[in-house]
């Protein structure tokens, strides 16, 4: 169970759809922002989904158009959706953030190295923030659940933000103890 679990079945709460909707929804939505997800692990994970018995597909062919098979969340499927958005709510609020790993390796590297790194974390938070910043207004239509993800995580890449610029001083003063 993920949280990629957990929105391919949200998604298929709310109606059936092929994989590729899936995807597309996905997309529509940033979500593939935030998590690690892919054309092929929605379709990998529908199959899943399948086998357990969470949705049933119906192959269906729509005029000239290709075949597409249409994943409808079944009885099974919705109770194990609400048993993991339980599980997930409750779960310990962990945050990953990738460039920590390069963080504690500082060390390791010389100053113009390090001082590249810092420099390259800030400005990727900087960007991020500013992508985030555009769409806000851009996506006034956005239903309050998918509009307070995007204020949250605009509110953490500012404090992240402040974070980059404390520690670019911290280490340039235990730097310059050296």
């Amino acid at each position: 169970m993920s949280a990629i679990d957990l929105i391919i079945l949200g998604s298929l709460c709310q109606c059936p759809k092929s994989a590729y909707d899936l995807q597309k929804q996905i997309e529509a939505r940033n979500l593939s922002r935030w998590i690690k997800i892919g054309s092929f692990t929605v379709y990998k994970k529908v199959v899943q989904y399948e086998r357990k018995g969470y949705v049933v597909s119906e192959t269906i062919k729509n005029g000239k158009m290709p075949e597409k098979t249409i994943y409808t969340i079944t009885p099974k499927g919705k109770a194990t959706f609400k048993e993991w958005m339980l599980k997930f709510s409750l779960a310990e609020t962990r945050v990953f953030l990738d460039f920590n790993a390069v963080v504690v390796n500082l060390a390791l590297v010389d100053d113009s190295m390090a001082n590249e790194c810092i420099t390259n974390i800030k400005n990727s938070i900087q960007n991020t923030k500013m992508q985030i910043m555009e769409q806000l207004p851009e996506h006034t239509d956005i239903p309050l659940f998918g509009r307070t993800i995007l204020e949250q995580q605009f509110l953490l890449l500012d404090t992240l933000e402040k974070w980059g610029e404390n520690f670019e001083q911290e280490y340039e003063k235990a730097r310059n103890k050296e």
